[in-house]
């Protein structure tokens, strides 16, 4: 790790950062194993997810079968699960990491503190923040997950009964699923980031340059309506309850831990599991750069890839002047 001296960062990590190695070419299988086992043999936020998607499933979650049918008990059980699983995440980190101020700077990206600006709903980036988290993201997570769970109850989506159907393709599409969020992030982030579409949705989300917990949801409905549309492939691929739950809980507890603004979580100073993304976090810095994630490198296949040094500053501000010049 490295603390830099003039880029504007309170602490970056080592640059360049780097990308997955899964898809490098020529491929390099031992770096490939090693990024999948520090990201699921360890601590870290993907299992989390996991961790919250079964204890979710076996003690909160209504069964499918009382699914088949248009009744509000189960989908406010849905709503209800989602609602606090979110509160609970994001409102515990905030507390930790900014009310409280638990680790104080340490390992925080930006020197920034949270805003209070008329350009925020309530005219404060963390009220602001929270509103559109819960009142907007919440319910559209919610209803996509409602919609997809009652055509599975009816044998209208394949559904996967257990573990024991297909033992080998269980596990594996746990792992499968981070690269088809990260490929679908990337779609949709690029189409939303057209002009006309940024100044009427996505300009909401990057209100916050300075990033905290509950900015990770903070988006226009439109655009909450298209992030969680991840949530089609289970339309069309087999699938058991836990991956969707687990699915959605990585899209929107992953989204609290990747804009908490700090690399890592620390208790007494010692590292207890990674949060912030510096890789996204120069996204909401420069904008036109980043709009994936590092499971699969399609920025750099597609030239927007900030690595955090000054070349890549350098690179991006010429890409901006070509974007601005076609407005």
């Amino acid at each position: 790790m490295a603390k830099p001296k003039s880029s504007g960062w309170n602490f970056h990590p080592t640059l360049p950062i780097s990308m997955s190695p899964v898809f490098d070419i020529p491929p390099d299988p031992k770096a490939a194993w090693q990024w999948i086992a520090n990201t699921w043999l360890k601590l870290t936020p993907p299992v989390c997810h996991l961790l919250c998607a079964v204890i979710a499933y076996w003690f909160f979650w209504p069964s499918l079968a009382s699914m088949q049918v248009v009744e509000a008990r189960w989908m406010l059980q849905v709503f209800a699960v989602n609602f606090s699983a979110l509160l609970v995440l994001a409102g515990s980190l905030h507390l930790y990491l900014y009310v409280f101020a638990a680790q104080k700077m340490q390992l925080k990206f930006d020197v920034r503190a949270m805003e209070r600006s008329k350009r925020f709903t309530f005219g404060y980036q963390t009220w602001d923040n929270i509103f559109w988290s819960l009142a907007s993201g919440v319910p559209i997570w919610s209803a996509w997950m409602i919609v997809y769970f009652y055509c599975a109850a009816n044998g209208w989506a394949p559904a996967l009964q257990g573990i024991t159907e297909a033992p080998v393709w269980f596990v594996l599409f746990f792992l499968l699923l981070r690269f088809w969020q990260s490929f679908h992030f990337y779609c949709i982030h690029r189409f939303i980031h057209q002009p006309w579409l940024f100044k009427k949705v996505h300009y909401l989300h990057h209100r916050n340059i300075n990033v905290g917990p509950w900015s990770g949801l903070s988006m226009h409905p439109f655009e909450h309506l298209l992030y969680h549309s991840s949530i089609v492939i289970h339309f069309v691929v087999p699938s058991h309850p836990l991956h969707v739950i687990f699915h959605m809980f990585a899209l929107n507890l992953g989204a609290v831990f990747s804009h908490s603004g700090f690399a890592k979580l620390l208790v007494k100073e010692k590292p207890v599991i990674n949060a912030g993304s510096f890789h996204h976090q120069l996204h909401h810095r420069y904008f036109e750069c980043n709009y994936g994630s590092e499971e699969i490198p399609l920025d750099e296949w597609f030239d927007s890839f900030h690595d955090g040094t000054q070349k890549a500053n350098e690179h991006i501000r010429a890409r901006k002047k070509l974007i601005f010049a076609k407005k």
